[in-house]
């Protein structure tokens, strides 16, 4: 069985923090994740998969490139819904996006043009191809597309490892990893 994880979670305008990473409350965040994708790793998850959004995907894909210094055989997919993901973002968040891309492990781009269902059609991408999801959600917004990505992976019987950005508490779901 292959042991591959994925990231879901809301873009930064939908945390309290926003978009200061600086924050400790986005401070804290981060260090939930990456002992989430440590403790994986070590439990033989070594493929990770992100969907390239700002917010927690591309948080979750830095974490796993700085972590591949550490472990050389930690592997990063991005999976993209469409060519030119980033070229309506500031330059900053371009920069990072590219980053990520140019230090995968491969980039797998889903379609040439933007369409109303691209999102989707990755998130459901992800869920097929992982055994774990990392989500970061609150339940403040129940109607956005980290939510459709949950209730699919629940529907897929998926284990689900869930962050509260407001808790700052891991939760898991289907706990059988």
């Amino acid at each position: 069985m292959k042991k591959n994880v994925s990231f879901t979670g809301h873009r930064p305008s939908k945390f309290s923090f926003g978009y200061n990473e600086n924050s400790v409350e986005c401070i804290k965040l981060k260090a939930l994740l990456i002992n989430e994708i440590e403790k994986l790793y070590l439990l033989g998850y070594k493929t990770f998969l992100t969907g390239c959004a700002m917010g927690v995907d591309m948080w979750g894909a830095e974490i796993v490139l700085d972590l591949k210094k550490k472990f050389d055989d930690i592997k990063l997919f991005c999976i993209m819904p469409f060519e030119n993901q980033c070229e309506r973002w500031q330059e900053d968040y371009k920069k990072r996006f590219n980053y990520i891309v140019e230090n995968c492990n491969q980039k797998i781009i889903l379609q040439k043009e933007y369409d109303s269902d691209c999102y989707f059609k990755r998130n459901k991408f992800l869920v097929k191809h992982s055994t774990v999801i990392i989500s970061v959600y609150d339940e403040k917004h129940s109607n956005s597309g980290t939510k459709n990505t949950l209730n699919y992976a629940l529907s897929l019987n998926k284990n689900i490892i869930l962050i509260n950005p407001n808790l700052l508490k891991v939760f898991n779901i289907k706990n059988t990893l």
